[in-house]
C-alpha cells in the first residue's frame, strides 16, 4: 500500500504544485460536514477559535473597565492612594481623613492670597500649620507601631480638625484686615 501511495504521489506531482483551491472551496466543505453558520459577531470568514479569541478579549476589556471604577470609586470614598495606611486600619476613619486633607489643602492655597500683600503675617500663619503638621506626620509614622491604632487615628482626625479650625481663624483675619483696608476709601473724612 506505501508502494501505490508513493507511485500516486510520483505520478501526480506536477498537479499537486500547480493545485490552487478554488474561492467557496471552505463554504462547500462546511456544508457537508454539517456546520452551522457562525454568528456575525464571531466574523463572517473567520475560524472559531478567532471568534473566542475575541470573546475572551471582549470579556478582559470589560473586567478591565469594571476593575478600574471599583478602583476609582474606591479611591474616590477612601483615600486608598491619598492614606493607604489609615484604610488599611480603620476604612471609616480614611474617608474622614481624606476629606480633611483635601479642605486643608484647599484652605492652605487660599492663605497663599496674602503671601504678596503680607509676607510676613503669611509666614506667621505657615509656621503655625507646620507645627500642627509635624505633629500629624509624627502621629503618622507612630500609627503602625502602637497597639491601641484607633486612638492614634482619632488623634490624627482631631489635629486635622485642629488645622482646619486654624485655616479658618486666619482665613477670618485675613478677610477683616482686607476690610479694614477696603473701609476707609469708602468713608471719606
Amino acid at each position: 500500500m506505501k508502494d501505490r501511495l508513493e507511485r500516486f504521489v510520483r505520478d501526480n506531482r506536477e498537479d499537486f504544485d500547480v493545485f490552487e483551491p478554488r474561492a467557496d472551496l471552505w463554504k462547500d466543505l462546511e456544508k457537508e460536514l454539517g456546520h452551522k453558520e457562525r454568528p456575525l459577531w464571531m466574523g463572517l470568514n473567520t475560524p472559531s477559535w478567532m471568534g473566542r479569541r475575541m470573546i475572551w478579549q471582549i470579556a478582559a476589556s470589560i473586567a478591565l473597565v469594571v476593575g478600574l471604577g471599583g478602583f476609582w470609586y474606591f479611591n474616590a470614598r477612601y483615600g486608598v492612594t491619598e492614606q493607604p495606611e489609615i484604610v488599611a486600619l480603620s476604612p471609616t476613619y480614611a474617608r474622614t481623613v481624606t476629606q480633611y486633607t483635601r479642605l486643608i489643602e484647599d484652605k492652605r492655597t487660599e492663605l497663599k492670597t496674602i503671601l504678596e500683600s503680607d509676607p510676613a503675617l503669611y509666614q506667621q500663619f505657615a509656621a503655625d500649620l507646620d507645627r500642627l503638621e509635624k505633629t500629624y506626620q509624627k502621629l503618622k509614622q507612630e500609627l503602625p507601631k502602637t497597639p491601641n491604632q484607633e486612638i492614634m487615628i482619632q488623634a490624627m482626625v482631631e489635629n486635622l480638625r485642629t488645622q482646619i479650625d486654624l485655616l479658618n481663624q486666619q482665613l477670618m483675619i485675613i478677610q477683616r484686615i482686607k476690610q479694614q483696608n477696603h473701609e476707609p476709601n469708602k468713608n471719606p473724612v
